[in-house]
């Protein structure tokens, strides 16, 4: 009798901290739906991942094209252009003689936009990665807001450089004002030079170090084109005799 006693009390201990244990047909059925949600949500993870992609792939054309712009200048498009020494632009013996590099240096002056760079740009504003405009005039009446664009900025100063090196060859006294405005445009055209980065591959040909290699560049008609499009007032049509600064 007692020991029947012990045997209830013990199974109702069971019935009362332990979980029945399932038959075995139902543990086989338990192990196998744990699988099959396991393999589910593999395979929603896998179709949610692959949808990220899919939409990644297709709005990234679309924001480069109405994204934010970075730059009110277009994306001109490229043209192939070989290097080759042009006595139009540069002669070996143009230093030797003041009128011979103010000669050589008007020929630069079709090299660069009317307004000597400067354009207008109305919703400048509306640029995060524009600074504040230089004010230049706008016509002959009215002054306003303008840019510089880089590409003018650099051959002004070549010219520079090149002007006053032949007037230092010539045995001109080298000023404060131009061995700074020279400094300046030394560091300005090194900056440049990095900044454009080309990495088109030059190779050994009969024309010498750096010539008759050809260089995919930015249609430079293009960009004149669209200099002179959005211009200020025309800065000037040509140099002055003694003149050869861009």
């Amino acid at each position: 009798m007692s020991s029947s006693k012990q045997e209830d009390n013990v199974e109702e201990e069971e019935q009362a901290f332990l979980p029945p244990s399932p038959p075995r047909g139902d543990a086989a059925w338990t192990r196998d739906g744990r699988s099959r949600s396991v393999t589910w949500y593999l395979r929603l993870a896998l179709e949610i991942g692959m949808a990220v992609i899919i939409i990644v792939l297709l709005v990234n054309p679309v924001y480069e094209r109405i994204g934010p712009e970075r730059s009110p200048v277009p994306r001109f498009p490229r043209k192939t252009y070989t290097f080759l020494p042009d006595p139009q632009y540069v002669r070996d013996d143009m230093l030797f003689d003041e009128h011979d590099t103010l000669h050589t240096l008007h020929n630069w002056i079709p090299l660069s936009a009317d307004a000597r760079g400067y354009v207008q740009i109305p919703d400048y504003g509306a640029y995060d990665i524009l600074g504040d405009p230089y004010t230049v005039a706008i016509n002959r009446t009215s002054d306003g807001p303008a840019y510089m664009m880089s590409v003018f900025h650099q051959l002004h100063c070549l010219s520079y450089i090149v002007d006053h090196f032949q007037q230092g060859y010539a045995g001109t006294e080298l000023t404060e004002e131009v061995a700074h405005h020279s400094a300046h445009c030394i560091d300005y055209l090194r900056q440049s030079i990095m900044c454009a980065a080309d990495t088109n591959l030059e190779g050994k040909t009969e024309a010498g170090p750096g010539w008759g290699s050809k260089h995919e560049c930015a249609d430079y008609d293009a960009v004149l084109a669209w200099a002179n499009e959005h211009s200020t007032m025309k800065w000037r049509n040509g140099l002055m005799p003694g003149e050869a600064i861009l």
